[in-house]
């Protein structure tokens, strides 16, 4: 079925660009020669003697030959040329067949017969502009044709009802093939839409932010077998824009370089028509920061879940951190937006960590100027707030933020602007996530939290890689395994997931979708000033 889909979608297309060029090449031409040929009728007759009314018409005729056979060869000498040869229909054959009867009409023995020879061109006319698939060049060759009709029928001064007729048939081929193109034109955009790139069969849009869209996808090369993915595609506007195409390029190699069961796979990337596309592992389920938006009213995570989704993200982030470059040295890879709407949980309780437009290795080029936080301000680590460089500090601080929300069922870090949050981040006092909760929490979660949110990044905890193997340590009801995936397959149950699923990488500047502002400039902190 996929493949007889294909075919379809593939015939409209050569409809829309290979048949309307071939098209209007035959139009050009058959107009040149027929326009050819009734001048030699003319000058045949106005030579015998025998057509007054032709004398008057011959210098048009020939000018109209003239235009007629340099449009023929320019479109062949320019193809480019096919895009406005339907404005001919409008601007130069209409004029000229209704400047024909005009001047006709002084000279000839019955002047009403002009009615009969002109007004049956002009419905011709307009079905014909049919032909470009241009809404506005239909539109134009319509009312071009009707004001026609009035004039000649002003000019011989005939009744309205002679003219009624040709009228309503030119409305109702103007009509008709705008139907028509807008009908062709929709199921083009939908062939263009879901077969993309040539591999891709496009589902429903499953996220769409300011710069990009995400749809859900069936990976089915021609012949081959058929794989779920997800595609995030640039919007055409931003498709120009250096800055966003580095760090979506960015999010495809470093993606393509990672291969863990806590981070989202990357499998292809690549320009198609005006847009860059990236497709992705398809995620089915919801992000953590839909579930914790879900739980805030209500009833808090159960803790062993909470311990599990970090547990899992600390795996990810702890294979991020010790990933190592293609020379083998090892300097670390940094994610630098970590927040719940870039952890995905899936219906059978897999976690994973998406997202990876700001990531960039320790020793790498910047990415982003000095001065410049990029991801969500609560989930910044104070001391790049205050101007130093990213390191891996900045990822574990994001980490405990998210496992004190997670514990205590609230946001850490609140304010009404971003000047608010950030100030909060830097002074706010940090209370004991245990303390907004009534079951027992055991104090190892308490430390390693408050470890994780020193604001010092001298003394905050080391590495990922210790926060998951403290939580993997941990024993009783609140242990992460192995009920807390179990626990979490439960919630996400109950949720309402979305008719399809969750995108593997949500729009990468989009503040609304995933989390991230915009990048906020900061000052750079002075040698004497305090964390």
């Amino acid at each position: 079925m996929t493949t007889v889909n294909r075919a379809v979608r593939e015939h409209l297309k050569s409809i829309s660009n290979t048949e309307r060029t071939k098209t209007l090449r035959v139009l050009v031409w058959l107009r040149a020669v027929f326009t050819a040929l009734y001048l030699a009728q003319t000058l045949f007759h106005v030579l015998k003697g025998d057509a007054q009314d032709m004398d008057e018409t011959l210098p048009l005729f020939i000018v109209y030959a003239a235009v007629s056979m340099v449009m023929a060869v320019a479109v062949e000498v320019w193809p480019q040329v096919y895009r406005i040869v339907g404005l001919s229909l409008p601007l130069v054959d209409i004029p000229m067949v209704v400047a024909a009867g005009w001047l006709a009409v002084p000279v000839m023995a019955a002047p009403h017969w002009v009615l009969n020879s002109v007004l049956p061109f002009l419905p011709v006319f307009v079905f014909l502009s049919t032909l470009s698939l241009d809404l506005r060049i239909i539109t134009l060759t319509m009312c071009t044709a009707v004001i026609g009709a009035v004039i000649i029928s002003r000019r011989v001064d005939a009744p309205w009802v002679e003219i009624e007729d040709p009228v309503f048939a030119m409305v109702a081929s103007g009509a008709l093939g705008t139907f028509v193109v807008t009908r062709v034109k929709s199921l083009v955009e939908e062939s263009r839409r879901k077969d993309f790139a040539g591999k891709y069969i496009l589902g429903e849009r499953i996220g769409s932010g300011g710069m990009a869209e995400v749809f859900s996808a069936t990976y089915s090369p021609e012949g081959s077998f058929e794989r779920r993915v997800a595609v995030k595609r640039v919007l055409p506007a931003y498709a120009s824009n250096e800055d966003f195409i580095r760090l979506f390029r960015r999010e495809a190699e470093l993606g393509a370089l990672l291969a863990h069961p806590n981070l989202v796979q990357i499998f292809d990337f690549g320009r198609h028509l005006d847009s860059w596309f990236l497709a992705m592992e398809f995620i089915e389920g919801v992000t953590l920061g839909e579930v914790m938006r879900s739980r805030r009213d209500t009833d808090r995570l159960p803790l062993n879940v909470c311990l599990y989704i970090i547990a899992e993200v600390a795996e990810g982030l702890s294979y991020l951190h010790e990933k190592r470059s293609a020379d083998g040295t090892h300097v670390g890879l940094l994610h630098r937006d970590l927040n719940p709407p870039n952890v995905l949980l899936s219906k059978t309780g897999e976690v994973k960590v998406s997202d990876f437009g700001v990531a960039r290795w320790t020793g790498g080029a910047e990415l982003t100027q000095l001065g410049t936080v990029r991801g969500k301000i609560a989930y910044t680590a104070p001391e790049h707030l205050q101007g130093d460089q990213p390191s891996l500090s900045g990822d574990i601080f994001a980490l405990g933020v998210m496992l004190h929300e997670l514990v205590a069922g609230a946001r850490l870090f609140r304010g009404s602007n971003e000047g608010e949050v950030a100030r909060a981040v830097l002074h706010a006092e940090i209370a004991l996530p245990s303390l907004g909760r009534e079951e027992a929490v055991p104090p190892e979660v308490d430390r390693l939290v408050m470890g994780l949110l020193e604001r010092d990044p001298s003394r905050r905890i080391a590495s990922a890689r210790v926060v998951a193997n403290t939580l993997r340590s941990l024993t009783g009801p609140a242990a992460p395994y192995p009920s807390g995936r179990e626990g979490l397959v439960e919630i996400i149950a109950t949720l309402d997931i979305h008719a399809t699923a969750l995108p593997a990488a949500p729009s990468t500047s989009n503040a609304s979708h995933n989390g991230e502002t915009a990048p906020m400039k900061i000052q750079p902190r002075s040698p004497d000033s305090t964390g």
